[in-house]
């Protein structure tokens, strides 16, 4: 399981901005997680809880917005959802597309007490 290695890296990094604040504690985190990532959100909320527990995180909501995978035709500048790793472009049957969105991990805003 994978995201306990995230959650701790969140951990960490919402530790360092809590410090850097001077915050007390974290009321909520809010993520952008990109469906290409393959991350459970509810595996990745459980797996905060364990990591943040005893911590000044300990009590945060943990929000996660889940971003689709879009791509773009390099051919004929299409953009489209990619559904199953079906990467064709749906106008002109290319191959040659670039995944635009779906593999962000990204913490979007902290909420903490100072």
């Amino acid at each position: 399981m994978h995201e306990v290695s995230i959650a701790e890296e969140i951990k960490q990094i919402v530790i360092n901005k809590l410090n850097e604040n001077n915050g007390k504690m974290v009321k909520k985190v809010n993520l952008l997680i990109g469906e290409m990532t393959s991350i459970v959100p509810e595996a990745l909320r459980f797996a905060f809880e364990i990591v943040a527990k005893d911590t000044p995180l300990e009590n945060a909501v943990v929000n996660i917005k889940v971003s689709k995978t879009i791509a773009q035709c390099n051919e004929c500048k299409k953009r489209f959802r990619i559904r199953e790793l079906n990467l064709i472009c749906p106008k002109c049957n290319s191959m040659n597309i670039e995944v635009i969105q779906g593999r962000e991990m990204i913490i979007q805003t902290i909420e903490m007490e100072t």
